[in-house]
């Protein structure tokens, strides 16, 4: 057994790996990531005091959506690179079918790289950088005249307003073209989880969204494809009925259905 050593946002990664592993375990999985379930039984660690976060198949249905997405642009676009920002230990590059042509980056802290490669190797087009998002160097490493497909999958909660902004101009102005892809959550969903997540974890989120178009002035090469409440996502339908009606009374309350919203950008 494995002992992830861990605080923090850094630690908040357990939380979708065990969500992920959970759903595996399911009657009907939606990710059906075995690799996922396969870390989680090599790791030291009480998963059990995740439950609360760790059963929300919202994770799983968040990224569903972005692994499609990625899917889509790697069809299009045959020699584009897949930025994974904040993989944390998702095993996400191994639930694709990776084309020859396209080169994958994970990004995350030092730290969790250092876990991470306990558990994943590099291979062909799969590589892993090792530094803050917050940092300017890592993007050097990444090939810049070609296409990209940046994911942040439940990751720039936990930067500022400010430092999401820096982090989008970098990107859009590094890459010729190309799409991201992230989460957001508006007041009441970061109010509401707050004293569990520091509880937890000790991590905090730091960027609240209740205006879409606030994200949308960020940055003006960005033109949103898309804004998706994750409650009307399709992949609800494969959830238990109890969950699903659950969901669907959500959904129409304006603060519970854009409470955790998917967006897509291309530049």
């Amino acid at each position: 057994m494995h002992r992830v050593r861990l605080t923090g946002e850094t630690a908040t990664l357990l939380i979708t790996l065990y969500a992920k592993a959970l759903d595996h375990r399911s009657r009907r999985p939606i990710l059906n990531d075995e690799k996922a379930d396969e870390v989680v039984r090599m790791i030291d660690y009480d998963f059990e005091k995740l439950n609360k976060f760790g059963r929300s198949n919202l994770i799983v249905v968040r990224a569903k959506h972005f692994d499609e997405w990625i899917k889509e642009f790697m069809k299009s676009n045959p020699r584009g690179v897949v930025l994974n920002l904040g993989c944390g230990l998702d095993p996400r590059v191994f639930r694709m079918d990776l084309p020859p042509g396209i080169d994958w980056f994970d990004v995350d802290y030092p730290e969790v790289i250092e876990e991470r490669r306990y558990f994943f190797s590099e291979r062909g087009g799969y590589h892993m950088i090792a530094s803050s998002l917050t940092s300017a160097e890592w993007l050097e490493a990444i090939p810049k005249d070609r296409p990209a497909m940046i994911v942040a999958d439940g990751v720039l909660e936990y930067l500022t307003p400010e430092n999401v902004k820096v982090l989008l101009n970098r990107l859009t102005g590094y890459f010729p073209s190309g799409q991201i892809a992230f989460d957001v959550m508006n007041s009441f969903g970061v109010n509401s989880a707050r004293e569990s997540l520091k509880e937890t974890t000790g991590a905090v989120h730091n960027w609240a969204v209740d205006n879409i178009h606030a994200v949308d002035e960020m940055d003006p090469k960005l033109r949103r494809l898309d804004n998706l409440s994750v409650f009307r996502s399709r992949y609800i339908k494969r959830l238990p009925l109890g969950q699903r009606v659950t969901y669907g009374m959500m959904c129409v309350i304006p603060t519970f259905r854009k409470m955790i919203r998917l967006l897509r950008y291309e530049f």
